[in-house]
């Protein structure tokens, strides 16, 4: 793709021609018949049957020209091993979006969706470095606090070298980030772009198995919120028609995304009058015990900070305007508070333990009372990670010790000091990024649940109703019977 992606608005790519709706509809014994007009000018010449488990279970073409199928294929009956296979990541796709739109018939190839709840932060690349098993990344984006040069380091520069986003080398296609920003800023006609680039390489045949990660879902859900998601589901659900038909049902495809999106229409907040006021110095590196280092990048819901005073910072904080929680490593623990709240997350041995000093900031002590009597949790209060994670998919702050523990231990090279959410209706970041873009439509990063849920779905099978990120590596290779990730030549784009 061109310099300044140019190519994308001029759609070059190949466009998509399967017809956004059937020519009718009928009811069966065996189930909903859909007859398509694909190369036939108004004439049906393409069939799917839809079973009583909601799912396109088979294709049929009329090769005749009589208008009825004479060639039929049953799409379970196509091992996996003779497919090539495509794999889709969205960026910023949730999972509630994506059920809704499903629920009145669309994705119909693929089998019901899984909630994929995302890491703390909710953001792009940690969670895809989970799902690809890739390098560690050394923060939560493209900037962070040094904390042995006692500086910023990194920004734009390591944002376009893809510095932080190693997971990009599992893939066959992954814009170059010099082009995000039209992502952002026209998202409609890269997303068209990039769908038909999707086809331009499957085209090629050089490839079983292909990745294509798709930055036009961000920008879209970014500029229209819901109504651009929905987009970006009706062009996937007709790529994968489309496909399904070029190759008579000898492709598996595959789609994930990366975290969840807020759905709130939120706008820029800058904390630095906000703790300055509180009496903090802002400064670009740490001398004194009131010094205090804000970290902002990408328009996000959460933000971090660099500090010599992490309570005293986090306190601060959930005091001042437009702040939800606030997160810290507090000795072998991890801190949590809230305007009204404080609470700590512990680990030992696999299994967390959560233990409220004031209120209940996380909602979490019914859950562990819950464990409690259902006899799941030890003597000292800790709950084994999976049951937990059971427990605690859907709660609406998902996973919540886990991805909080995970954020200060291990998850990220270099941690922030305190990390931070905010309220619904703000967003933090970059103020160069934010006269940009202006208001978001929605964005994500939070620990909340719509931020926090992304979603998994498969023409080959079903995995569990929830996993995380990290899961698969595992889950992929049980439902295809393939390595994964499989290794790649060289960056993507």
């Amino acid at each position: 793709m061109p310099l300044l992606g140019l190519a994308a608005l001029a759609g070059c790519a190949a466009p998509m021609q399967f017809p956004a709706r059937p020519v009718s509809e009928a009811q069966t014994p065996e189930g909903i018949v859909r007859a398509y007009s694909v190369d036939a000018k108004g004439r049906a010449d393409f069939f799917t049957t839809q079973g009583a488990d909601g799912r396109i279970f088979r294709i049929a073409y009329d090769t005749s020209g009589g208008g009825k199928p004479d060639a039929v294929v049953d799409l379970d009956e196509i091992h996996t091993p003779d497919c090539r296979h495509l794999v889709i990541v969205l960026d910023g796709m949730p999972y509630g979006v994506v059920e809704a739109y499903r629920q009145k018939g669309g994705l119909r190839l693929f089998y019901p969706p899984s909630r994929l709840v995302s890491t703390y932060p909710a953001m792009t690349d940690l969670a895809l470095t989970d799902a690809f098993g890739a390098v560690r990344c050394y923060a939560p984006e493209s900037i962070h606090f040094d904390h042995r040069a006692n500086r910023l380091v990194g920004g734009e520069a390591d944002y376009l070298s893809m510095k932080n986003e190693r997971w990009a080398d599992f893939c066959d296609y992954r814009a170059f980030p010099i082009n995000d920003n039209i992502a952002y800023v026209f998202p409609e006609p890269f997303l068209r772009y990039e769908l038909g680039n999707i086809l331009d390489r499957l085209h090629k045949r050089d490839r079983s198995v292909l990745v294509f990660y798709l930055i036009s879902t961000a920008g879209q859900a970014t500029k229209e919120g819901e109504a651009g998601m929905i987009k970006v589901l009706e062009g996937v659900d007709r790529l994968s028609e489309q496909l399904v038909y070029e190759t008579h049902g000898l492709i598996k495809i595959t789609v994930f995304s990366d975290h969840g999106h807020t759905m709130k229409r939120c706008e820029r907040l800058d904390p630095r009058p906000l703790l300055a006021a509180k009496g903090w110095h802002i400064a670009d590196r740490l001398d004194g015990p009131r010094d205090v280092v804000p970290i902002e990048f990408g328009l996000v819901t959460f933000t971090s900070f660099a500090t010599k005073d992490r309570a005293g910072l986090a306190a601060d904080l959930v005091q001042c305007k437009g702040f939800r929680f606030a997160y810290y490593e507090d000795g072998p623990a991890v801190a949590v508070r809230s305007a009204d709240g404080q609470a700590v997350v512990e680990r030992r041995g696999g299994r967390y333990r959560y233990r409220a000093t004031q209120g209940d900031p996380l909602q979490l002590l019914p859950v562990f009372e819950k464990l409690k009597r259902q006899g799941k949790l030890d003597a000292d209060g800790f709950a084994a990670d999976q049951p937990l994670f059971e427990a605690t998919a859907t709660h609406v702050y998902p996973d919540a010790c886990n991805r909080l523990w995970r954020a200060f231990h291990g998850l990220i090279e270099d941690p922030p000091d305190v990390m931070a959410d905010l309220d619904w209706g703000f967003y933090a970041g970059a103020a160069s990024r934010a006269a940009l873009y202006g208001a978001a439509a929605s964005t994500h990063g939070d620990l909340e649940r719509t931020s926090s849920t992304a979603v998994f779905l498969s023409t080959i099978g079903p995995l569990a109703p929830a996993l995380r990120h990290r899961d698969l590596t595992k889950a992929m290779q049980e439902l295809t019977g393939r390595p994964w990730p499989e290794p790649r030549q060289g960056r993507a784009e």
